[in-house]
């Protein structure tokens, strides 16, 4: 049996959450049997009580006191609390809305022969077109919805005005992604410029707080490295003071782009802000557009998915990473055999964040080991534990070295270790481990004749 390694990492990540949940608890309310019972009651009554207080022990805030002094109301994970797998724990599947995945047949075509079954050619047509038959981002946000609402009721949006008002100021730029006919902003906000970057053109002329707009595709990207726009990138580099993405994380097919251009687009210490409500609420609007992660998902395992993919898009150049649960009093908390129980719909809302860390553009004396993580935030095809890895080993021969000719060479290098790491990530893991290769890869930047041409880089793969 084939072991599902993605699968694992997703299990893993997320049993975590489950044993320290950073929602707070929810009412204990007193049971009442639909059959008027008192065998049902005293049965049932102290199972479900004691579900409860189960599940207030998992809820208890993960974010000291001094933490949520500076912070906004509702914090509940703070920057510590996070805890990550080594590698990006996700498949491709996780990202693809339910209906347009291609389920593998049980048999294959050989097996089929052997039992006497010959295909139809009609059938193999047939089953190509179903392929390619995936939904057209454009259509479904520009055409098909363009004139539908995301609607959030008037608690959960004005839950959502306060959190802003404590990080928006008057004169800032603001970058908001997945933009539509409304954007929540405190009363009386004041921006010196406001670009909304959405799909649906229609609803984004509504949006009266909006000073410019632009129709893209936040699906359409380049992998490993960012959103598919020149649009977006003419925008420039450091321009904006904070990037909101409101109730469009769970419509990403491919989030770690998206926040790697975001990442871009900000400016050091601009901080990028990520809220969506619970997954039941606009449901029956757009399922469909829906990933597949974020429908089996429950809530909860949302704030560490967002949390996920600051994570795995540029590693510790995301820095002071928060999860907040900003929900209106007396929203629903409850899942499964609780949920069922309660009668109360308000929309849930919450809340991911985190701050852009600045490169060090020189290496730190102090803490040289820093600099050298800081530079392979963005590296593509290398993984965080490849980076975790390579940064001591970078260190050591960097501060071995006496001559700043040495040094720059380094320094120089570092951007030709995806170059290196494409070959090595096909080697054998068990006979030429992680650290392996990390070893000779760091040999080979600190080496002054490497420049990671062509002829070295076969020769690498040839091992000579």
């Amino acid at each position: 049996m084939k072991f599902n390694t993605s699968a694992f990492s997703v299990a893993v990540l997320l049993s975590h959450y489950s044993l320290c949940s950073a929602f707070t608890a929810p009412q204990v309310k007193p049971f009442k049997s639909l059959t008027g019972s008192s065998t049902q009651l005293h049965i049932i009554g102290p199972m479900i009580r004691k579900m409860r207080e189960e599940k207030a022990k998992k809820n208890m805030p993960m974010a000291s006191e001094d933490e949520r002094q500076g912070e906004a109301p509702g914090l509940r994970v703070g920057t510590g609390a996070w805890k990550w797998p080594p590698v990006w724990p996700y498949g491709d599947s996780d990202f693809i809305p339910k209906e347009d995945i291609v389920e593998p047949k049980e048999s294959s075509p050989v097996t089929g022969l052997l039992a006497g079954n010959i295909p139809n050619p009609d059938d193999v047509v047939e089953e190509e077109e179903e392929k390619i038959a995936t939904l057209d981002i454009l259509k479904y946000w520009g055409e098909e919805k363009n004139s539908v609402k995301t609607e959030i009721d008037a608690e959960a949006a004005q839950k959502l005005k306060e959190h802003y008002s404590f990080y928006l100021r008057d004169d800032m730029s603001i970058l908001e992604l997945g933009a539509a006919e409304e954007s929540y902003l405190p009363d009386g906000l004041k921006l010196s410029r406001h670009v909304g970057v959405g799909a649906n053109k229609a609803l984004m002329k509504e949006n009266s707080s909006l000073t410019e707009s632009l129709v893209v595709n936040l699906n359409d990207i380049v992998k490993e490295q960012g959103i598919n726009s020149d649009e977006l990138k003419a925008l420039g580099a450091g321009t904006f003071d904070v990037i909101l993405m409101a109730n469009t994380i769970d419509f990403l097919t491919s989030p770690r782009e998206v926040f790697r251009s975001a990442w871009s687009l900000l400016k050091p210490g601009g901080v990028m802000i990520v809220p969506f409500v619970n997954k039941e609420a606009y449901k029956k609007k757009f399922e469909r557009a829906q990933t597949k992660m974020w429908r089996d998902m429950n809530d909860d395992q949302h704030m560490w998915i967002a949390g996920s993919f600051f994570q795995f898009s540029a590693s510790d150049g995301w820095d002071k990473l928060k999860g907040f649960d900003i929900s209106p009093e007396g929203a629903k908390k409850e899942e499964g055999v609780l949920s069922a129980l309660s009668r109360n719909n308000k929309m849930n809302m919450y809340v991911v964040q985190a701050v852009k860390a600045l490169v060090d553009e020189e290496i730190d004396a102090k803490d040289p080991e820093k600099s050298f993580r800081s530079k392979m935030w963005l590296l593509p095809t290398l993984e965080e534990r490849d980076k975790q890895l390579l940064a001591p080993r970078l260190t050591r021969a960097y501060t071995t070295f006496e001559s700043d000719t040495q040094k720059q060479n380094v320094l120089d290098n570092i951007e030709n270790l995806p170059k290196i790491y494409e070959s090595l990530v096909k080697m054998d893991q068990f006979s030429f481990t992680f650290g392996m290769q990390a070893a000779l890869a760091t040999d080979l930047i600190t080496d002054p004749g490497f420049n990671g041409n062509d002829e070295q880089i076969n020769a690498m793969k040839m091992g000579e």
